[in-house]
């Protein structure tokens, strides 16, 4: 929290001595560095954030993304979608070119709701989690799957990432495995911020936002903390957290007490969350198809990819 403003004094610069104007060359190179950021990258951020989702779970790396589906050629067998979910999960359409991973998972997820020759879907997950609203969308697309037919199932395969936003998706599957290497949990919400104010004031930036209320700029990084703005951020955070937690509880049918103990953010080794019933199995893709079958009650000849 930063103090009243002080008035600016102007103090006579110090006899200059071997190595001291390059050293105060370069801070000030420094401290204009770190000022151009604040104003023309993580300013413009906040600026175009406010009036969007400014909510994560996560940040991450990216991956690349790549879909097979089956397409069953008679009644007895059943069919199997295969999807891979890996890196940042969006929502966002692709600024470089390229297809956005989990808009195409979306945008498959919701076509095969619709089509009868799925009877499963297999989803390959390696994701450190993302947006809140995307990951939502994507755990009620396979809400929606599952709803239209009581019948189908859907089983998560986890790579080195099950955490966050990416967990919370997983909890529509039947049945969750990862392997023993896979870093599971994460379960919480962020909403990052930074606060640039004292420095603004030490070189002499003064914010000049026009705002339609008091609450309009929450966030704002030049101006002081503002401890009702804190608040309203923090009960759109506990909302948020709260919803995630009662998801991972009815998708695990554990009690919510026993997931807000392990809710604090905090990552769990394969083991811990095998333990802790957040997974089902350790194990690797070669055993998914016996799984599947059992679960579609069926014989795993039967599954068409």
């Amino acid at each position: 929290m930063d103090t009243a403003p002080v008035p600016p004094t102007f103090v006579p610069p110090p006899p200059c001595r071997r190595g001291g104007c390059l050293s105060g060359f370069l801070g000030g190179c420094l401290t204009a560095v770190v000022l151009v950021f604040a104003l023309f990258v993580a300013l413009p951020v906040w600026l175009l954030s406010s009036g969007a989702e400014q909510v994560s779970f996560h940040v991450g790396p990216t991956q690349p993304y790549a879909v097979e589906a089956g397409d069953p050629a008679a009644k007895d067998t059943r069919g199997v979608l295969r999807l891979a979910l890996n890196g940042v999960i969006t929502g966002a359409a692709p600024r470089w070119g390229g297809e956005d991973c989990d808009a195409a998972v979306l945008d498959a997820i919701e076509r095969a709701i619709d089509d009868d020759t799925i009877d499963a879907i297999l989803l390959a997950i390696d994701s450190p989690g993302g947006g809140v609203g995307a990951s939502d969308a994507l755990y009620h697309a396979l809400e929606r799957f599952k709803a239209a037919d009581p019948g189908r199932k859907v089983v998560v395969q986890a790579g080195d990432l099950l955490a966050s936003g990416a967990y919370y998706v997983a909890m529509q599957a039947d049945w969750i495995a990862v392997r023993p290497t896979t870093v599971v949990g994460s379960i919480g919400v962020i909403m990052p911020g930074f606060n640039a104010s004292a420095l603004a004031q030490r070189l002499g930036v003064a914010d000049a936002s026009i705002a339609s209320g008091p609450s309009k700029d929450l966030g704002n990084p030049l101006k002081p903390v503002n401890a009702a703005h804190v608040s309203i951020l923090q009960t759109v955070v506990d909302d948020l957290y709260d919803r995630f937690v009662g998801i991972v509880a009815d998708g695990r049918g554990l009690p919510e007490s026993d997931v807000r103990a392990l809710a604090d953010g905090r990552i769990l080794s394969a083991e811990d969350a095998l333990a802790h019933r957040l997974v089902d199995a350790i194990g690797y893709e070669d055993g998914l198809d016996a799984k599947l079958a059992e679960l579609l009650n069926c014989p795993e000849k039967d599954l068409v990819r």
